[in-house]
């Protein structure tokens, strides 16, 4: 059970090798999310409900782009020409960042409403 359980954690921190490798998008919002926390921190200190208001909406961020990667990477090894539903999966995955971005700039939008 627990080599089960370590070969699981292992295929994860594989995945997220590979997406922060191959992606440039999640690299992007890996680097972000930490870069709005710290200076979230020193600029104003943010209340521990904030932090974590600010850490769900960048941790929705990233676990959205990561299914995008996993769904754009499998439907371009099954279907590598261009087709109308492959092209609207995609979309559809993309728009699910897309709305956890949202969710994020109104949860910064509402911190930054009360500091100032």
């Amino acid at each position: 059970m627990l080599r089960k359980l370590f070969a699981g954690l292992q295929n994860s921190l594989a995945g997220l090798a590979h997406a922060y490798r191959r992606d440039a998008s999640f690299r992007m919002e890996a680097w972000t999310a930490p870069a709005f926390l710290i200076f979230g921190y020193f600029a104003s200190p943010l209340s521990p409900s904030e932090f974590l208001f600010l850490l769900l909406s960048f941790t929705l961020i990233m676990m959205a782009e990561l299914i995008n990667t996993a769904f754009e990477r499998a439907l371009e090894r099954l279907h590598p020409e261009r087709h109308e539903l492959i092209g609207a999966t995609k979309d559809i995955a993309s728009a699910a960042v897309f709305i956890a971005v949202c969710f994020a700039l109104v949860v910064i939008s509402v911190i930054s409403w009360n500091r100032f």
